[in-house]
């Protein structure tokens, strides 16, 4: 976490397309700065970032793109795989949303090569579940233990591919409000291949990002840092993809999940450089950024700072959103994972 203080600003820095200098003239620490790129899977992103920056040392610029390659080749094969799984899916007569970095796959095309995947994110209706896991099972998908409830989705995979498969029924903690039927509302439809999917917009894309984050993996209170989906917001706006912040914010209908959404605007704005409307006044939202730059620089305050968290904003929970299993042990389990388990590709 020292590591990460240190070299996330550089980071970033690169990661903006800025020609990074030190200050009085000391040299870059490269090694700090790639570590970081690595293990928050964003160094295709940097590759990309200073593909023309000849203050790059050498070896540092022929690691990128070996990098950036091999990348190149592993989404290539994804894409592969989601042209596959799309049609498979069409003959089962479902038509599946692409969430989060299919999407972005969909979006880019098969050389994309700044953007790392670790699996494919597809929706489904919850009531067409049976038929999508049968559809996929025909070109050799077999299930995986998940956390997820049934209700959410399912996990599938092939030993030959370099990602699963994340089959989705509902967004895990937002409940019925982010069913397949609510979000086809904010999508188009895309040819992939020999079969066709729902794209969701931009603005819909970003708040998906958002709403994983921040709500499902809990990083509002954990005071985390997704580089990776946060460069993937940036880049959505960057292209225009958000004209009108309000329509972003009307994905989060409630106060606390606004408060989470302008949260992660700030830490856009702070460490990518890119602002979506205006900012939010309110304490909380105030609070929280500023635990996110004590927690950099204190990290062993970090159970504590989520504890206190999640006193001053309690994490709602509901029937759609409650941790496997049943009673205060289930609760005392969720708690534990939100407090001390810690993600590595997080800053």
């Amino acid at each position: 976490m020292d590591d990460d203080r240190n070299a996330l600003g550089p980071l970033c820095q690169c990661l903006r397309g800025e020609a990074f200098r030190e200050p009085r003239g000391v040299a870059p620490d490269w090694d700090g700065i790639l570590s970081l790129a690595n293990r928050t899977l964003v160094t295709p992103a940097l590759a990309l970032a200073l593909a023309d920056n000849n203050d790059v040392p050498i070896e540092v610029r022929h690691f990128l793109e070996e990098v950036r390659a091999r990348t190149a080749i592993r989404n290539r094969r994804m894409h592969d795989q989601l042209r596959e799984a799309v049609a498979a899916l069409n003959q089962a007569a479902i038509e599946p949303i692409l969430l989060k970095g299919a999407a972005l796959l969909a979006r880019n095309g098969e050389d994309c090569a700044h953007r790392l995947l670790t699996d494919l994110d597809l929706m489904v209706p919850y009531e067409a579940g049976p038929e999508a896991v049968a559809a996929l099972a025909i070109v050799g998908y077999r299930r995986y233990p998940s956390s997820a409830g049934e209700w959410q989705g399912v996990n599938l995979f092939r030993p030959q591919d370099p990602g699963g498969i994340d089959l989705h029924f509902r967004l895990k903690l937002a409940g019925p409000g982010h069913d397949h039927a609510a979000l086809s509302r904010s999508c188009l439809p895309y040819v992939v291949g020999s079969g066709v999917a729902a794209l969701p917009s931009p603005t819909l894309l970003a708040a998906l990002f958002i709403l994983h984050d921040q709500l499902q993996e809990h990083d509002y209170w954990r005071g985390l840092i997704d580089l990776r989906h946060l460069l993937d917001i940036a880049r959505i706006a960057e292209s225009g993809g958000i004209p009108d912040p309000s329509a972003l914010e009307a994905l989060f209908p409630s106060a606390q999940a606004r408060r989470a959404l302008h949260t992660q605007l700030r830490t856009l704005s702070q460490w990518l450089g890119v602002t979506i409307g205006h900012e939010r006044r309110d304490w909380r939202v105030s609070m929280q950024a500023r635990r996110r730059n004590l927690q950099l620089h204190r990290p062993r305050l970090a159970p504590i700072l989520t504890l206190l968290a999640m006193l001053v904003d309690p994490p709602h929970s509901g029937k759609h959103d409650r941790p496997a299993g049943q009673g205060i042990a289930a609760w005392a389990r969720n708690l534990r994972r939100i407090v001390f388990v810690t993600n590595p590709a997080k800053v």
